[in-house]
């Protein structure tokens, strides 16, 4: 009636990725972003989680079904947070407008190679045409001699 598992089986089943294994360990690390840094949209999820949008949303589903989060609708998004009874210890940091706004871009150009002057792009220009001239004039002269 009883089979016996080996220990091989054993240590196979046990290391085999299931479904709650996977999504409950990013739902982990959502919960710990939002216990860190406290009402997040979906993008500062994605930031501070270090997970791809379908996976933060994978782990939003479970940690709603196991009545964890609140969502509140905010303007245009959606903003999540724990449940007071979830949150621990750690005074969660606020989120402010700067972390939702883009980042502005330094204002330090790439250095630009320096002009030329027009003495020497008169001395170089007519030295191309010379050249462009020549293989011009012996291309059509092997076509014509073909």
């Amino acid at each position: 009636m009883y089979s016996y598992i080996g220990i091989v089986d054993f240590l196979c089943i046990m290391t085999q990725i299931t479904v709650e294994s996977l999504f409950g360990t990013k739902a982990g690390v959502v919960w710990r972003a939002l216990n860190q840094y406290g009402p997040s949209n979906i993008t500062h999820l994605v930031k501070t989680a270090s997970l791809s949008r379908e996976e933060v949303f994978c782990a939003l589903g479970w940690l709603g079904r196991e009545d964890k989060i609140v969502m509140e609708q905010k303007g245009r998004e959606m903003i999540f947070s724990l449940r007071e009874s979830e949150v621990r210890q750690e005074e969660p940091l606020k989120m402010t407008k700067e972390d939702h706004a883009p980042k502005a871009k330094s204002k330090h150009s790439k250095s630009k190679p320096p002009k030329k002057t027009k003495k020497t792009q008169a001395v170089k220009e007519p030295a191309r045409q010379d050249e462009s001239q020549a293989k011009e004039s012996e291309r059509t002269r092997d076509f014509l001699l073909r």
